[in-house]
């Protein structure tokens, strides 16, 4: 991903109350999207260039922990990465143009750093080793991840 200013990253959101991250530390060359959770935690924010217009997009995603008291293994489903307990959240994202009232969630690593993930950037590793090569998982997160938006109608 292209680095991007924190005012492009405002224009793209409707809303006046988005906590931008710090852009700083943000390796770029490892992103395919840039991804980050609001500081109360019920919220994240996406942000990636539309396949189809080329054009900056950004969706807010609402956020919810899944917390589970026994032991269990649970899977991101952009990134395959399987986590042990409560590494994952439910994000939902309301589809563009039903003010709100039909819904469609997706189970994520719960700080959407799936792009350091896929690339082993990110400890602890997968509790499932994956053999399939660096871009073409790259390749079916991107297709996963779009299908997901575009579903949502905001590509």
């Amino acid at each position: 991903m292209d680095p991007i200013s924190q005012d492009e990253i405002s224009h793209v959101f409707d809303e006046d109350q988005v906590v931008l991250p710090d852009l700083s530390t943000v390796a770029w060359d490892h992103l395919d999207y840039l991804g980050w959770v609001h500081p109360s935690g019920h919220l994240a924010y996406l942000v990636l260039v539309s396949p189809e217009s080329g054009k900056l997009t950004g969706s807010v995603l609402r956020r919810r922990p899944r917390i589970s008291k026994r032991p269990r293994y649970e899977m991101c489903s952009w990134c395959h990465h399987v986590h042990r307990n409560n590494r994952t959240a439910m994000f939902t994202l309301s589809v563009k143009g039903t003010e709100g009232r039909h819904l469609i969630g997706k189970v994520l690593c719960k700080d959407l750093d799936c792009s350091l993930r896929i690339r082993n950037l990110v400890e602890p590793a997968s509790y499932m080793d994956e053999t399939l090569y660096v871009q073409a998982r790259i390749w079916r997160m991107q297709k996963s991840m779009h299908r997901w938006l575009k579903r949502a109608n905001r590509l």
